[in-house]
């Protein structure tokens, strides 16, 4: 799925002290449902600010959060200790979130290193980043 430049996508995971209701007041759609552990959403632009503060607060320790757009890439990992970094992906990011995503999710750091291809082995983001990677200038 491409989502219009106004919205984003993000897969949400370890934040079981979310509900749909907590997501769906703030406009946020629910897309795809794995259980009750997990949920594709498409977060409108202007929800942006709420569903990130949302996020930071409900996030277990030890989980992050991408939320993914036409024209960035944002990052909220919760570390085990409970610190909160927030990043979005960029040429001086990049590897400092491979890192992360790396110990957190226990994946070799080859599998991670790039960040937008390891992103898109989830189906909820393939469609959208080969589209933006297309348009990427060279």
């Amino acid at each position: 799925m491409i989502p219009d430049p106004h919205e984003y996508l993000s897969f949400l995971m370890g934040v079981e002290a979310i509900t749909d209701a907590d997501l769906t007041t703030m406009g946020v759609t629910i897309l795809e449902q794995h259980g009750s552990a997990a949920r594709g959403l498409l977060v409108p632009a202007a929800g942006l600010p709420r569903y990130s503060a949302l996020v930071r607060q409900r996030l277990k320790r030890g989980f992050w959060n991408e939320i993914v757009g036409d024209q960035e890439i944002l990052f909220i990992f919760k570390l085990a200790d409970g610190t909160v970094k927030e990043t979005t992906l960029s040429e001086a990011t990049s590897s400092q979130i491979a890192q992360l995503c790396s110990s957190l999710n226990g994946d070799p750091i080859e599998k991670t290193s790039d960040v937008p291809r390891y992103l898109a082995g989830n189906p909820l983001y393939r469609e959208l980043i080969a589209a933006s990677h297309a348009r990427a200038p060279r």
